[in-house]
């Protein structure tokens, strides 16, 4: 694995998150979402959003980020959840990394971050809604124990996208 540094992301990140994050969708979604969707996904709306999610953080929210050689390599967010089907778990609402380093352990080190952050927080049980047809993130959350607890149609904003929720009932085992 390379020398991979983790951290809270701060507002100085915004366009730098926004940047891997329209990356990274586009590249996981190419097959699955629909043209419009891809169309309409840039940086000046994940701009937006992130800065919105610095702003008004949702209930425990914490944001990490991973970096190689002082490249953005990957991040994570995980919160309270605000999404009704998953009931009292945290939710680990993302979990993206530059296909420049998949398979390097980055992903499992931002998941442990965003689990030990929610632990901290009080929380037990944790979640994440997948995209069906998201398979190499599937295996990834079944090899890490996640367990099908249920799906969903995402509120969007760009695409009613259908997911699969994985929980974890004891959090503690997403950590390193």
């Amino acid at each position: 694995m390379p020398a991979c540094t983790l951290r809270i992301a701060e507002p100085k990140d915004i366009e730098a998150l926004a940047k891997l994050h329209v990356a990274v969708w586009r590249d996981t979604y190419r097959e699955l979402a629909p043209p419009d969707a891809f169309a309409a996904l840039d940086v000046p709306k994940r701009i937006s959003f992130w800065r919105d999610k610095f702003a008004h953080p949702a209930v425990s929210q914490g944001i990490f980020i991973a970096e190689v050689g002082g490249e953005l390599a990957g991040f994570s967010l995980a919160s309270g959840s605000s999404n009704p089907e998953f009931g009292d778990m945290a939710e680990i609402k993302f979990l993206y990394v530059s296909p420049v380093f998949k398979r390097q352990g980055i992903g499992r080190r931002l998941i442990d971050i965003a689990a030990t952050h929610l632990i901290a927080e009080g929380y037990r049980s944790a979640g994440l809604g997948v995209v069906e047809g998201n398979e190499p993130a599937i295996r990834f959350y079944r090899a890490l124990g996640g367990l099908e607890a249920g799906r969903y149609n995402d509120a969007g904003p760009l695409w009613r996208s259908p997911n699969i929720i994985y929980s974890w009932p004891d959090i503690s085992v997403l950590t390193l």
